[in-house]
């Protein structure tokens, strides 16, 4: 009897390595170096056109407040963001009141994702 119940032992102990390994939890990917490319939204990583077109938009649109390199001026640094892909669309859509102005009526869905892509791109 106690073969048989250090067999089952066994075997449940690799059935639970072997789910351990397979089975991606929430919050850690099953095979983290097949994901290190993907967009923290698990989307596609942007192309580098699309990241171009939102470092123009910036440019044009968002330095004068967030400073020419995005590290801050009026406005914070955009370096290092943890806030979802929609939270910053949010964001810049309806704004913050008495801190930054809407752009919900001068930007469309691919202006905020270029935008979106661009400060992906801002790491230390």
């Amino acid at each position: 009897m106690q073969g048989i119940l250090s067999n089952r032992a066994i075997v449940l102990a690799l059935l639970m390595v072997t789910a351990w390994t397979v089975v991606p939890l929430p919050g850690r990917a099953a095979d983290s170096g097949a994901r290190a490319n993907e967009a923290p939204n698990g989307a596609a990583p942007a192309s580098s056109e699309k990241i171009a077109r939102g470092r123009s938009l910036f440019d044009r649109n968002c330095a004068h407040c967030h400073g020419d390199d995005a590290r801050g001026d009026e406005g914070p640094t955009l370096y290092n963001l943890t806030l979802s892909d929609a939270r910053i669309a949010k964001r810049i859509k309806e704004g913050v009141k008495g801190e930054m102005p809407k752009f919900g009526s001068k930007f469309n869905d691919a202006d905020i994702e270029a935008l979106t892509a661009y400060l992906r791109t801002l790491k230390e």
